[in-house]
């Protein structure tokens, strides 16, 4: 049985780094980044929800080769269920990457992010919201743990499927 999975997290909780981990679990799994086809200055939610829509498709035309697909990066669990693709695409699980604010400001602080970006916890709580009664849904703590170990307990969330 094929399926997508969509990792999310608020910027600074792993989203993209534990990609390179993921290509590990082997051909059977298509990786990507969310914003791999390229992300606009100051991108509109428009920008996301077409995006997510792109994601969708291609998770559908790669359950037709028994291929499940795993997207990395900021989404919505809300959205990719109102996406018009979502009808389409295999059984869909969410990932929540978590992380304290004290902890994203200081990995933030770390990359060089802007004081605007570390000071928006927007995307955080908004997360935090939607995955207090999502079904489908996982949530993975980030605070004290090294990308390796957040990697592994996504992967083996992912095989347990």
């Amino acid at each position: 049985m094929t399926n997508v999975f969509f990792i999310t997290g608020a910027e600074g909780a792993g989203n993209s780094s534990i990609l390179k981990l993921l290509h590990s679990l082997g051909p059977d799994f298509d990786v990507h980044d969310f914003d791999e086809t390229g992300v606009p200055d100051n991108p509109p939610l428009q920008w996301r929800l077409d995006t997510t829509d792109y994601w969708l498709k291609l998770a559908a035309k790669n359950a037709k080769k028994k291929v499940s697909t795993i997207v990395s990066g900021l989404s919505f669990p809300s959205e990719i269920k109102k996406s018009p693709s979502f009808k389409y695409a295999p059984n869909v699980f969410f990932c929540l990457l978590d992380v304290s604010e004290s902890e994203r400001r200081k990995r933030l602080k770390k990359r060089g992010a802007s004081k605007d970006v570390i000071s928006d916890l927007n995307q955080l709580h908004s997360l935090r919201n939607e995955f207090k009664n999502c079904s489908n849904c996982f949530v993975i703590d980030t605070n004290d743990k090294e990308i390796e170990e957040v990697a592994k307990k996504v992967a083996s969330w992912i095989k347990k499927i």
